[in-house]
């Protein structure tokens, strides 16, 4: 270090280089690729928390239903999401529906185990008070636990999969080339390289 110090040699470029390589990139049509994977990852987001939601809810929800789908869903919640493209592909399925399912479906399930182990591990006494005033399982399931499930684990995990819609829909795109995409635009990048 000190050898590349005496030398006045710099590893990562200043802010204004930096500026001035961002600028070309997304005057060279570089927001078509941003926009492209952006618009991909809100989807499959939007997708992941219509599935992720109500399901993880209901398996939390479902004493017996949770033991059943508990070791299913912690293995499932274990594939490496980039797997989902090939299983989209052999059954045909392939394009733009293949690339935002996959993003989609691992996200889906973090946030179907994150809710259901959220309903499982909430005091019971709460759930008694409500049932104790005759409220219906569905008032208790849809105004009290789907609340209570808001903020300890739907927002959390909803974050988390943000992130993960982004990685995986970047990754997919690298996988199955679309024609815009952040992840064609690596590919396509380290290809000519």
């Amino acid at each position: 270090v000190a050898a590349l110090v005496a030398r006045d040699v710099t590893i990562l470029p200043g802010p204004v280089p930096t500026a001035k390589s961002a600028w070309s990139l997304l005057a060279g049509g570089y927001w078509r690729d941003l926009l492209a994977t952006a618009t991909r990852a809100f989807v499959a987001l939007v997708l992941a928390l219509a599935v992720g939601v109500p399901s993880g809810l209901l398996l939390g929800w479902s004493a017996r239903l949770y033991d059943s789908f508990r070791a299913v869903l912690s293995f499932l919640r274990c594939l490496p999401a980039y797997l989902l493209i090939v299983v989209f592909a052999a059954v045909g399925h392939g394009g733009e529906t293949a690339r935002i399912a996959t993003a989609a479906l691992a996200s889906a399930w973090i946030i179907a185990d994150e809710c259901a182990e959220s309903l499982r591990t909430l005091p019971p006494d709460r759930i008694d008070v409500l049932r104790a005033f005759r409220a219906s399982d569905w008032f208790i399931l849809t105004r009290a636990l789907f609340f209570e499930a808001l903020g300890r684990t739907i927002v959390p995990s909803a974050k988390t999969a943000v992130g993960i819609c982004f990685v995986v829909t970047t990754v997919v795109e690298a996988l199955a080339i679309p024609t815009y995409g952040v992840g064609a635009r690596l590919l396509s990048f380290f290809a000519g390289a």
